[in-house]
């Protein structure tokens, strides 16, 4: 299968399918054209390197360029033979499963990074890699010249990459933070005692934990500031019956149906709050109560504090009272934990 420039562009990924017709009536290749190999993982044999992105690792091998492609290199099932003056460079990448999405809980954005090949001073935009941290692709790409000495130019959200292929050497620019990080521990503490009610409270089913505080030079969307770092902070909480007396003798019981977080990290608000839609459970019908977890960012620059200061305002319906109360049947329940990140 040849996919080409046009094709490329139109479906932003390499189409791994046979049968893909070609843009115009040529049946042959053109410089800029992408061939799809045989096998998934056909040049994990070669030059190895490695381009860290937001996503986690993306590894790359790189075979030797040809001009000749026989029935047995690529799904074509016939030879293909480089117009002359060209060579077909071949490669194969994927995603690091070790890595990939490892920090995805901090990340909000959607785009995925512009691959450029550079051979023999031509440029030519390459469809991205699957978004997926298991299987490879493999592929050729024609291009004009010897192809001596091709590198690969990564970009992701304005900063640019760039790896030999040959010798695997790299320039990565803004991204080197990215290259230190190391895999988030999960390592939860319990951040309940930090919490102080509003109301007169007699009775709180409350929890709450704070876990995988990571820095990082890219979350919520957008790359830090120069001497600047993102703190990710996850924190879950969960509030079931809320009792709240009038008096020494009378008061209400009540549970909670929705709930809105503010989060500060010393004097600076969160510059990022991602819910993990996967474990609400907000009301829970069955059970009753609310649980939420949500993946903080913070701006944080050197010696600012790392104080989380966090304000839950749970809207909580009365659902029995005791002792003759005289109490609305809902309320603004508001819970606040100060704990120190580390």
């Amino acid at each position: 299968m040849v996919l080409r420039r046009c094709a490329a562009a139109a479906f932003g990924l390499l189409v791994l399918a046979p049968g893909l017709s070609a843009c115009g009536d040529d049946a042959g290749v053109e410089v800029g054209d992408v061939v799809a190999a045989r096998n998934d993982d056909q040049f994990s044999g070669g030059a190895a390197s490695s381009v860290v992105l937001p996503r986690g690792k993306l590894e790359v091998s790189f075979g030797k360029p040809t001009a000749t492609l026989s029935a047995d290199d690529t799904r074509q099932l016939e030879e293909i033979e480089a117009p002359e003056g060209s060579m077909f460079v071949p490669l194969t990448w994927q995603y690091d499963a070790a890595t990939f999405n490892d920090y995805a809980d901090f990340l909000t954005t959607e785009s995925t990074p512009a691959i450029t090949l550079v051979a023999d001073g031509a440029s030519y935009r390459l469809p991205a890699p699957r978004e997926t941290g298991e299987g490879s692709a493999s592929f050729y790409v024609l291009v004009s010249g010897s192809a001596k000495d091709p590198s690969l130019a990564v970009e992701f959200e304005g900063v640019k990459q760039t790896v030999n292929l040959s010798t695997g050497e790299r320039d990565t620019g803004a991204a080197e933070p990215l290259y230190d990080l190391k895999p988030p521990k999960d390592n939860a503490r319990s951040c309940t005692k930090d919490a102080t009610f509003a109301e007169k409270v007699v009775v709180a089913d409350f929890a709450c934990s704070v876990r995988r505080v990571v820095r990082l030079p890219y979350a919520g969307g957008a790359w830090a500031e120069p001497d600047h770092q993102w703190l990710g902070v996850t924190i879950r909480t969960s509030l079931g019956r809320y009792a709240v007396s009038s008096d020494a003798r009378s008061g209400a019981v009540y549970y909670p149906t929705e709930v809105k977080p503010t989060f500060t990290l010393g004097e600076v608000k969160s510059a990022a709050v991602i819910e993990d839609t996967a474990s609400r459970s907000c009301p829970d019908l069955t059970q009753g109560g609310c649980t939420t977890v949500y993946n903080v960012v913070f701006d944080l620059a050197d010696g600012a504090s790392t104080r989380l200061s966090a304000a839950f305002s749970y809207a909580v319906t009365q659902t029995s009272i005791y002792g003759g109360a005289d109490a609305p049947e809902e309320l603004t329940a508001t819970i606040e934990v100060s704990t120190k990140v580390r």
